[in-house]
Protein backbone atom coordinates (compact mmCIF):
# COMPACT_ATOMS: atom_id res chain seq x y z
CA UNK A 1 0.00 0.00 0.00
CA UNK A 2 1.29 3.39 -1.22
CA UNK A 3 1.99 6.22 1.41
CA UNK A 4 -0.93 8.28 0.08
CA UNK A 5 -3.22 5.83 0.61
CA UNK A 6 -2.22 4.84 3.83
CA UNK A 7 -1.72 8.43 5.62
CA UNK A 8 -4.20 10.58 2.66
CA UNK A 9 -0.77 12.85 2.13
CA UNK A 10 -1.49 16.07 -0.21
CA UNK A 11 0.76 15.49 -3.73
CA UNK A 12 3.81 17.75 -2.64
CA UNK A 13 4.29 14.88 0.05
CA UNK A 14 5.70 11.30 -1.17
CA UNK A 15 7.29 8.53 0.11
CA UNK A 16 11.13 8.23 -0.71
CA UNK A 17 11.61 4.48 0.37
CA UNK A 18 10.58 4.38 4.32
CA UNK A 19 10.86 8.01 4.99
CA UNK A 20 8.78 11.26 3.94
CA UNK A 21 10.13 13.60 1.01
CA UNK A 22 8.44 17.15 0.48
CA UNK A 23 8.86 18.60 -3.02
CA UNK A 24 11.18 15.31 -3.42
CA UNK A 25 13.71 15.92 -0.52
CA UNK A 26 14.13 13.52 2.44
CA UNK A 27 12.78 15.26 5.53
CA UNK A 28 14.41 12.79 8.04
CA UNK A 29 17.80 13.84 5.94
CA UNK A 30 16.81 17.54 6.48
CA UNK A 31 16.45 17.09 10.20
CA UNK A 32 20.17 15.42 10.38
CA UNK A 33 21.65 18.59 8.36
CA UNK A 34 19.49 21.17 10.07
CA UNK A 35 18.59 20.05 13.40
CA UNK A 36 15.15 19.57 15.33
CA UNK A 37 12.01 20.80 15.34
CA UNK A 38 12.52 22.20 12.03
CA UNK A 39 9.84 24.19 9.72
CA UNK A 40 10.08 23.08 6.28
CA UNK A 41 8.33 25.39 3.55
CA UNK A 42 7.31 24.92 0.37
CA UNK A 43 8.28 27.58 -2.54
CA UNK A 44 6.01 25.75 -4.84
CA UNK A 45 3.29 25.39 -3.04
CA UNK A 46 2.90 29.10 -1.24
CA UNK A 47 3.49 30.40 -5.07
CA UNK A 48 0.60 28.05 -6.26
CA UNK A 49 -1.15 29.07 -3.25
CA UNK A 50 -0.84 32.22 -4.62
CA UNK A 51 -1.50 32.18 -8.15
CA UNK A 52 -5.00 30.11 -7.62
CA UNK A 53 -6.45 32.72 -5.50
CA UNK A 54 -5.45 35.46 -7.18
CA UNK A 55 -7.38 34.04 -10.65
CA UNK A 56 -9.99 32.94 -8.72
CA UNK A 57 -10.06 36.41 -7.33
CA UNK A 58 -9.63 37.91 -11.02
CA UNK A 59 -12.41 35.27 -12.80
CA UNK A 60 -14.76 36.26 -10.49
CA UNK A 61 -14.55 40.31 -10.78
CA UNK A 62 -12.08 42.15 -12.86
CA UNK A 63 -11.16 44.31 -10.49
CA UNK A 64 -10.22 42.39 -7.52
CA UNK A 65 -6.79 42.28 -5.56
CA UNK A 66 -6.02 40.16 -2.54
CA UNK A 67 -4.01 41.81 0.12
CA UNK A 68 -2.35 39.12 2.04
CA UNK A 69 -3.12 39.19 5.55
CA UNK A 70 0.73 39.20 7.09
CA UNK A 71 0.15 38.10 10.32
CA UNK A 72 -0.38 34.65 9.09
CA UNK A 73 3.08 34.50 8.49
CA UNK A 74 5.44 37.72 7.83
CA UNK A 75 8.46 36.22 6.87
CA UNK A 76 10.68 38.27 4.68
CA UNK A 77 11.35 35.43 2.37
CA UNK A 78 7.54 34.85 2.23
CA UNK A 79 6.15 37.82 1.37
CA UNK A 80 8.41 38.65 -1.10
CA UNK A 81 7.72 35.75 -2.63
CA UNK A 82 3.85 36.49 -2.74
CA UNK A 83 4.49 40.53 -3.91
CA UNK A 84 6.30 38.17 -6.84
CA UNK A 85 3.11 36.67 -7.41
CA UNK A 86 1.00 39.65 -7.85
CA UNK A 87 -0.31 39.81 -4.33
CA UNK A 88 -0.56 43.05 -2.45
CA UNK A 89 -0.47 42.99 1.65
CA UNK A 90 -2.18 43.50 5.03
CA UNK A 91 -0.87 44.78 7.73
CA UNK A 92 -1.73 44.94 11.75
CA UNK A 93 0.73 46.75 13.20
CA UNK A 94 3.41 49.09 12.58
CA UNK A 95 6.13 46.61 12.83
CA UNK A 96 4.33 44.62 10.30
CA UNK A 97 4.06 47.87 7.75
CA UNK A 98 7.87 48.45 8.31
CA UNK A 99 8.03 44.66 7.60
CA UNK A 100 6.16 45.08 4.21
CA UNK A 101 7.81 48.12 2.98
CA UNK A 102 10.99 46.17 3.82
CA UNK A 103 10.23 43.38 1.04
CA UNK A 104 9.54 46.26 -1.34
CA UNK A 105 5.72 46.33 -1.60
CA UNK A 106 4.38 49.92 -2.72
CA UNK A 107 2.14 51.68 -0.47
CA UNK A 108 -0.31 51.55 -2.76
CA UNK A 109 -0.33 47.57 -1.98
CA UNK A 110 -0.92 47.89 1.67
CA UNK A 111 -4.13 48.31 4.25
CA UNK A 112 -3.95 48.94 7.63
CA UNK A 113 -6.15 47.12 10.04
CA UNK A 114 -6.06 46.39 13.46
CA UNK A 115 -8.12 47.15 16.76
CA UNK A 116 -5.22 49.63 18.48
CA UNK A 117 -3.58 51.51 15.86
CA UNK A 118 -1.49 54.04 18.25
CA UNK A 119 -0.92 57.67 17.09
CA UNK A 120 2.79 56.72 16.03
CA UNK A 121 1.65 53.69 13.45
CA UNK A 122 -1.16 56.55 11.86
CA UNK A 123 1.40 58.80 11.69
CA UNK A 124 3.87 55.87 9.90
CA UNK A 125 0.80 54.63 7.52
CA UNK A 126 -0.21 58.31 6.82
CA UNK A 127 3.35 59.40 5.97
CA UNK A 128 3.96 56.40 3.02
CA UNK A 129 0.81 56.78 1.75
CA UNK A 130 -0.84 53.91 1.94
CA UNK A 131 -3.78 51.88 -0.11
CA UNK A 132 -6.03 52.49 3.25
CA UNK A 133 -5.92 52.84 6.93
CA UNK A 134 -9.12 50.05 7.97
CA UNK A 135 -11.15 51.93 10.97
CA UNK A 136 -11.98 49.73 13.72
CA UNK A 137 -14.11 52.28 15.58
CA UNK A 138 -15.49 55.96 16.11
CA UNK A 139 -13.03 57.01 18.18
CA UNK A 140 -10.00 55.69 15.97
CA UNK A 141 -11.50 57.72 13.48
CA UNK A 142 -11.88 60.47 15.11
CA UNK A 143 -7.98 60.05 16.36
CA UNK A 144 -7.23 59.66 12.13
CA UNK A 145 -8.51 62.42 11.55
CA UNK A 146 -6.62 64.48 14.32
CA UNK A 147 -3.35 63.18 13.01
CA UNK A 148 -3.79 63.77 9.59
CA UNK A 149 -4.99 67.68 10.25
CA UNK A 150 -1.51 67.90 12.52
CA UNK A 151 0.42 66.59 9.27
CA UNK A 152 -1.54 68.20 6.94
CA UNK A 153 -2.73 65.31 5.03
CA UNK A 154 -6.11 63.78 4.00
CA UNK A 155 -6.19 59.88 5.10
CA UNK A 156 -7.69 57.46 2.80
CA UNK A 157 -10.07 54.96 5.32
CA UNK A 158 -11.89 52.44 5.35
CA UNK A 159 -14.81 51.42 7.79
CA UNK A 160 -14.68 48.35 9.54
CA UNK A 161 -18.28 47.01 10.46
CA UNK A 162 -19.79 44.09 12.39
CA UNK A 163 -22.21 42.01 9.72
CA UNK A 164 -23.54 39.85 12.71
CA UNK A 165 -22.86 36.86 10.22
CA UNK A 166 -20.99 33.97 12.56
CA UNK A 167 -18.19 32.22 10.79
CA UNK A 168 -15.06 30.22 11.97
CA UNK A 169 -14.20 27.10 13.23
CA UNK A 170 -14.05 27.96 17.08
CA UNK A 171 -15.45 30.97 19.19
CA UNK A 172 -11.93 32.60 19.07
CA UNK A 173 -11.87 32.94 14.85
CA UNK A 174 -15.33 34.37 14.90
CA UNK A 175 -14.81 38.19 14.42
CA UNK A 176 -18.15 38.89 12.58
CA UNK A 177 -20.63 39.47 15.54
CA UNK A 178 -20.81 42.22 18.35
CA UNK A 179 -19.57 39.15 20.85
CA UNK A 180 -15.77 39.72 19.18
CA UNK A 181 -13.86 42.96 19.70
CA UNK A 182 -14.08 43.64 16.29
CA UNK A 183 -15.54 46.40 13.72
CA UNK A 184 -18.50 48.87 14.50
CA UNK A 185 -21.89 48.43 14.64
CA UNK A 186 -24.88 50.15 13.48
CA UNK A 187 -24.87 53.41 16.09
CA UNK A 188 -20.73 53.23 16.18
CA UNK A 189 -21.15 53.58 12.46
CA UNK A 190 -23.35 56.80 12.68
CA UNK A 191 -21.24 58.35 14.53
CA UNK A 192 -18.37 57.55 12.67
CA UNK A 193 -19.96 59.00 9.61
CA UNK A 194 -20.54 62.09 11.71
CA UNK A 195 -16.76 62.69 12.54
CA UNK A 196 -16.25 61.89 8.76
CA UNK A 197 -18.39 64.81 6.99
CA UNK A 198 -17.26 66.89 10.12
CA UNK A 199 -13.51 66.23 8.83
CA UNK A 200 -13.96 66.06 5.60
CA UNK A 201 -11.06 67.85 4.83
CA UNK A 202 -8.62 65.49 6.32
CA UNK A 203 -10.58 61.99 5.68
CA UNK A 204 -11.42 60.41 3.18
CA UNK A 205 -13.94 57.46 3.38
CA UNK A 206 -13.06 55.31 0.34
CA UNK A 207 -14.40 51.88 1.54
CA UNK A 208 -16.07 49.12 3.82
CA UNK A 209 -14.59 46.44 5.29
CA UNK A 210 -16.02 43.60 7.26
CA UNK A 211 -14.39 39.88 8.34
CA UNK A 212 -16.77 37.30 9.73
CA UNK A 213 -13.82 34.68 10.74
CA UNK A 214 -10.85 32.38 9.94
CA UNK A 215 -11.41 28.75 8.79
CA UNK A 216 -15.19 29.89 7.59
CA UNK A 217 -16.70 26.31 5.95
CA UNK A 218 -19.76 27.06 4.67
CA UNK A 219 -19.96 29.16 1.11
CA UNK A 220 -23.32 30.75 2.54
CA UNK A 221 -21.74 32.62 5.43
CA UNK A 222 -19.49 34.54 2.82
CA UNK A 223 -22.50 34.73 0.78
CA UNK A 224 -24.46 36.45 2.66
CA UNK A 225 -21.15 38.67 3.67
CA UNK A 226 -21.95 40.07 -0.11
CA UNK A 227 -25.00 40.65 0.77
CA UNK A 228 -24.51 42.95 4.23
CA UNK A 229 -21.97 44.65 2.01
CA UNK A 230 -23.96 45.69 -0.79
CA UNK A 231 -26.72 47.05 1.14
CA UNK A 232 -24.15 48.62 4.01
CA UNK A 233 -22.34 50.46 0.78
CA UNK A 234 -25.26 51.79 -1.05
CA UNK A 235 -26.44 52.90 2.03
CA UNK A 236 -22.62 54.64 3.48
CA UNK A 237 -21.97 56.61 0.35
CA UNK A 238 -25.65 57.77 0.22
CA UNK A 239 -24.84 59.28 3.71
CA UNK A 240 -21.18 61.16 2.27
CA UNK A 241 -22.93 61.46 -1.25
CA UNK A 242 -20.42 59.51 -3.03
CA UNK A 243 -19.98 55.98 -3.89
CA UNK A 244 -17.35 54.11 -2.40
CA UNK A 245 -14.29 53.37 -4.00
CA UNK A 246 -13.32 49.70 -2.75
CA UNK A 247 -15.30 46.83 -0.45
CA UNK A 248 -13.01 44.67 1.30
CA UNK A 249 -14.53 41.18 1.55
CA UNK A 250 -12.10 40.03 4.20
CA UNK A 251 -10.72 36.18 4.54
CA UNK A 252 -11.11 33.69 6.47
CA UNK A 253 -11.13 31.14 3.50
CA UNK A 254 -10.51 27.45 4.92
CA UNK A 255 -8.00 24.98 4.24
CA UNK A 256 -7.98 21.09 5.32
CA UNK A 257 -6.16 20.26 8.32
CA UNK A 258 -7.77 16.64 8.99
CA UNK A 259 -6.15 15.06 6.03
CA UNK A 260 -8.90 12.20 7.54
CA UNK A 261 -9.67 8.47 5.94
CA UNK A 262 -10.41 5.41 7.81
CA UNK A 263 -7.87 4.09 10.25
CA UNK A 264 -5.46 7.11 9.18
CA UNK A 265 -4.67 9.00 12.31
CA UNK A 266 -8.31 9.61 13.29
CA UNK A 267 -9.51 9.53 17.04
CA UNK A 268 -12.42 7.32 16.82
CA UNK A 269 -15.10 9.32 18.64
CA UNK A 270 -13.45 12.19 18.09
CA UNK A 271 -15.71 14.66 15.37
CA UNK A 272 -13.28 16.46 12.76
CA UNK A 273 -16.46 18.30 11.11
CA UNK A 274 -15.04 21.76 12.06
CA UNK A 275 -12.02 21.26 10.60
CA UNK A 276 -12.71 19.94 7.13
CA UNK A 277 -12.80 22.26 4.03
CA UNK A 278 -14.86 20.37 1.52
CA UNK A 279 -14.11 23.32 -1.11
CA UNK A 280 -11.32 24.66 -1.89
CA UNK A 281 -10.35 27.83 -0.73
CA UNK A 282 -9.91 29.15 -4.21
CA UNK A 283 -12.88 27.89 -5.82
CA UNK A 284 -14.99 29.41 -2.41
CA UNK A 285 -13.34 32.83 -3.00
CA UNK A 286 -13.73 32.56 -6.85
CA UNK A 287 -17.68 32.29 -6.31
CA UNK A 288 -17.53 35.09 -3.37
CA UNK A 289 -15.68 37.16 -6.31
CA UNK A 290 -18.43 36.13 -8.97
CA UNK A 291 -21.51 36.74 -6.33
CA UNK A 292 -19.26 40.59 -5.66
CA UNK A 293 -19.43 41.24 -8.96
CA UNK A 294 -23.24 40.93 -9.80
CA UNK A 295 -24.01 42.25 -5.93
CA UNK A 296 -21.72 45.18 -5.37
CA UNK A 297 -21.28 45.97 -9.72
CA UNK A 298 -17.92 46.87 -11.80
CA UNK A 299 -16.88 49.88 -10.59
CA UNK A 300 -15.77 49.63 -7.01
CA UNK A 301 -12.47 47.55 -6.52
CA UNK A 302 -12.86 44.24 -4.30
CA UNK A 303 -10.26 43.39 -2.06
CA UNK A 304 -9.84 39.90 -0.58
CA UNK A 305 -7.36 39.09 2.61
CA UNK A 306 -6.73 35.62 2.79
CA UNK A 307 -4.14 34.46 5.38
CA UNK A 308 -3.83 31.03 6.29
CA UNK A 309 -5.34 29.68 2.76
CA UNK A 310 -2.22 31.09 1.11
CA UNK A 311 0.54 29.36 4.01
CA UNK A 312 -0.79 27.17 6.33
CA UNK A 313 -0.16 23.92 3.80
CA UNK A 314 2.79 25.17 2.78
CA UNK A 315 4.88 23.80 5.63
CA UNK A 316 5.37 21.30 7.99
CA UNK A 317 6.80 21.15 11.44
CA UNK A 318 9.44 18.04 11.94
CA UNK A 319 10.03 16.82 15.37
CA UNK A 320 11.69 13.99 17.08
CA UNK A 321 10.33 11.82 19.30
CA UNK A 322 12.69 11.98 22.60
CA UNK A 323 10.72 9.68 25.23
CA UNK A 324 8.38 7.25 25.34
CA UNK A 325 6.50 6.29 28.84
CA UNK A 326 3.75 3.65 29.21
CA UNK A 327 0.40 4.32 31.03
CA UNK A 328 -1.83 1.44 31.35
CA UNK A 329 -2.03 0.15 27.27
CA UNK A 330 -1.01 3.38 25.99
CA UNK A 331 2.39 4.19 24.95
CA UNK A 332 3.43 8.38 25.41
CA UNK A 333 5.51 9.68 22.97
CA UNK A 334 7.46 12.91 23.85
CA UNK A 335 8.15 15.05 20.81
CA UNK A 336 10.61 17.90 21.42
CA UNK A 337 8.36 20.44 19.85
CA UNK A 338 5.47 21.66 21.91
CA UNK A 339 3.34 24.50 22.69
CA UNK A 340 5.82 27.23 22.59
CA UNK A 341 6.33 26.28 18.50
CA UNK A 342 2.56 25.58 18.08
CA UNK A 343 0.53 27.74 20.00
CA UNK A 344 -2.95 27.38 18.84
CA UNK A 345 -2.24 23.50 19.61
CA UNK A 346 -3.01 24.77 23.55
CA UNK A 347 -4.58 28.42 22.84
CA UNK A 348 -7.76 27.20 20.48
CA UNK A 349 -6.86 22.77 21.07
CA UNK A 350 -5.91 23.03 17.20
CA UNK A 351 -5.39 19.99 15.41
CA UNK A 352 -2.23 19.43 13.51
CA UNK A 353 -2.17 15.62 11.29
CA UNK A 354 1.11 13.89 12.63
CA UNK A 355 2.87 11.25 10.70
CA UNK A 356 5.62 9.25 11.57
CA UNK A 357 8.11 10.66 8.90
CA UNK A 358 11.13 7.85 9.44
CA UNK A 359 8.42 5.08 8.75
CA UNK A 360 6.39 6.03 6.21
CA UNK A 361 6.07 3.20 4.56
CA UNK A 362 4.12 1.39 7.43
CA UNK A 363 0.56 1.36 8.58
CA UNK A 364 -0.33 3.84 11.11
CA UNK A 365 -2.01 1.22 13.16
CA UNK A 366 -1.23 1.70 16.76
CA UNK A 367 -2.71 4.50 18.99
CA UNK A 368 -0.35 6.73 20.91
CA UNK A 369 -0.69 9.74 23.27
CA UNK A 370 1.45 12.33 22.33
CA UNK A 371 2.81 15.28 24.10
CA UNK A 372 5.49 18.35 24.17
CA UNK A 373 8.55 18.61 26.06
CA UNK A 374 7.63 21.82 28.54
CA UNK A 375 7.10 22.09 31.59
CA UNK A 376 3.65 21.98 31.64
CA UNK A 377 0.74 19.80 31.54
CA UNK A 378 -1.13 21.60 29.22
CA UNK A 379 2.02 20.94 26.63
CA UNK A 380 -0.01 17.74 24.78
CA UNK A 381 -1.60 17.38 21.28
CA UNK A 382 -5.08 16.37 23.24
CA UNK A 383 -7.65 18.40 25.07
CA UNK A 384 -6.65 17.66 28.48
CA UNK A 385 -8.75 20.08 29.50
CA UNK A 386 -11.95 18.86 27.24
CA UNK A 387 -10.84 15.19 29.13
CA UNK A 388 -11.50 16.35 32.53
CA UNK A 389 -14.46 18.50 31.57
CA UNK A 390 -15.85 15.86 30.49
CA UNK A 391 -15.12 13.25 33.03
CA UNK A 392 -16.95 15.84 35.43
CA UNK A 393 -19.58 16.36 32.78
CA UNK A 394 -20.50 12.94 31.93
CA UNK A 395 -20.51 11.74 35.69
CA UNK A 396 -23.06 14.55 36.13
CA UNK A 397 -25.18 13.37 33.24
CA UNK A 398 -25.23 9.50 33.50
CA UNK A 399 -28.59 8.01 34.80
CA UNK A 400 -30.05 11.55 33.77
CA UNK A 401 -33.78 11.37 32.41
CA UNK A 402 -33.77 11.80 29.10
CA UNK A 403 -29.94 11.85 28.73
CA UNK A 404 -29.50 9.18 25.44
CA UNK A 405 -26.27 7.37 24.88
CA UNK A 406 -26.75 9.54 21.46
CA UNK A 407 -26.65 13.05 23.50
CA UNK A 408 -23.60 11.95 25.41
CA UNK A 409 -21.55 11.02 22.21
CA UNK A 410 -22.51 15.06 20.66
CA UNK A 411 -21.84 16.29 24.02
CA UNK A 412 -18.36 14.64 23.95
CA UNK A 413 -17.65 15.85 20.46
CA UNK A 414 -18.55 19.31 21.69
CA UNK A 415 -16.51 19.43 24.68
CA UNK A 416 -13.62 17.34 24.11
CA UNK A 417 -12.07 19.47 21.24
CA UNK A 418 -8.77 16.50 19.96
CA UNK A 419 -8.70 12.83 19.26
CA UNK A 420 -7.21 11.23 22.55
CA UNK A 421 -4.71 9.71 20.16
CA UNK A 422 -2.78 9.79 17.25
CA UNK A 423 -2.49 6.43 15.15
CA UNK A 424 1.18 5.95 14.05
CA UNK A 425 3.05 2.56 13.30
CA UNK A 426 3.41 0.24 16.24
CA UNK A 427 7.50 0.50 15.76
CA UNK A 428 7.08 4.39 15.97
CA UNK A 429 9.43 5.06 19.19
CA UNK A 430 12.04 7.81 20.46
CA UNK A 431 14.68 8.76 17.37
CA UNK A 432 11.99 8.69 15.18
CA UNK A 433 10.66 12.04 13.06
CA UNK A 434 7.53 12.98 13.41
CA UNK A 435 6.02 15.56 10.90
CA UNK A 436 2.86 17.59 11.70
CA UNK A 437 1.54 18.99 9.06
CA UNK A 438 0.04 22.96 7.65
CA UNK A 439 2.30 24.67 10.34
CA UNK A 440 2.46 27.54 7.74
CA UNK A 441 0.23 29.89 9.04
CA UNK A 442 0.37 31.45 13.03
CA UNK A 443 3.56 29.79 13.87
CA UNK A 444 7.03 31.53 12.66
CA UNK A 445 5.74 34.76 14.55
CA UNK A 446 4.70 33.20 17.38
CA UNK A 447 7.78 31.07 18.92
CA UNK A 448 8.57 31.87 22.13
CA UNK A 449 10.87 30.77 24.91
CA UNK A 450 8.89 29.26 27.32
CA UNK A 451 11.15 26.58 29.60
CA UNK A 452 14.70 27.85 27.83
CA UNK A 453 13.34 26.52 24.44
CA UNK A 454 14.68 27.64 21.51
CA UNK A 455 12.60 28.61 18.57
CA UNK A 456 13.09 26.23 15.82
CA UNK A 457 14.97 26.95 12.40
CA UNK A 458 12.90 26.98 9.31
CA UNK A 459 14.11 26.63 5.65
CA UNK A 460 12.13 26.39 2.12
CA UNK A 461 12.44 24.34 -0.30
CA UNK A 462 12.95 26.65 -3.39
CA UNK A 463 11.38 26.64 -6.35
CA UNK A 464 15.00 25.84 -8.34
CA UNK A 465 15.25 22.81 -5.51
CA UNK A 466 17.68 25.08 -3.17
CA UNK A 467 17.36 25.03 0.59
CA UNK A 468 17.15 28.29 1.60
CA UNK A 469 16.92 29.56 5.17
CA UNK A 470 13.77 31.80 6.14
CA UNK A 471 15.28 32.10 10.08
CA UNK A 472 17.99 30.53 12.13
CA UNK A 473 17.78 28.89 14.95
CA UNK A 474 17.89 30.34 18.27
CA UNK A 475 21.57 30.45 19.81
CA UNK A 476 22.21 30.09 23.58
CA UNK A 477 22.83 33.81 23.81
CA UNK A 478 18.94 34.82 22.28
CA UNK A 479 17.56 33.19 25.26
CA UNK A 480 19.03 36.86 26.98
CA UNK A 481 18.10 40.36 26.43
CA UNK A 482 20.39 43.37 25.75
CA UNK A 483 20.53 44.21 29.55
CA UNK A 484 21.10 40.32 30.67
CA UNK A 485 23.71 39.67 28.26
CA UNK A 486 25.61 43.17 29.41
CA UNK A 487 24.94 41.87 33.14
CA UNK A 488 26.86 38.38 32.21
CA UNK A 489 29.71 40.34 30.60
CA UNK A 490 30.27 42.86 33.71
CA UNK A 491 30.48 39.71 35.74
CA UNK A 492 32.86 37.92 34.01
CA UNK A 493 34.98 40.58 33.60
CA UNK A 494 35.27 41.73 37.66
CA UNK A 495 35.87 37.98 37.85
Amino acid sequence: MSAHSQHNLPPSLTGKGATLALDGHDLVRMTEEHGSPLFVFSERRLRGNARALRDAAKGGHARARIFFASKACSNLHVIKALREEGLNIEVNSGGELWKALSAGFAPGEIVFNGVAKSVPEIELALGHGIQSINVDSAFELSRIAQVAAGMGKRARVTLRLVPGIGGGATAGIQTGSEKSKFGMGQAELKEALATAKANAAHLDVAGMHLHIGSQVLDLPDFLESVRFTAEQAKAIGGELGKPLQHLNLGGGYPINYVHHNPGANAGREFDYTPYTATQSAAAMLGEVAGAAAKALGPDAEIFFEPGRAVVADCALLLSRIENVKRRGALQWLFLDAGYNLLIDAAAVRWYYHMVNASRIDAAPDTEFRMVGPLCDSADCYFDVEGEYLWADLQATLTGVAGVTPEILAALKAKVVRLPETRSLPAATGPGDTIALLDTGAYTLEEMFQYCGRQRAKAVMIGTDDRIVTLRDRDRPEDLLDAAERQGIVRTVAAE
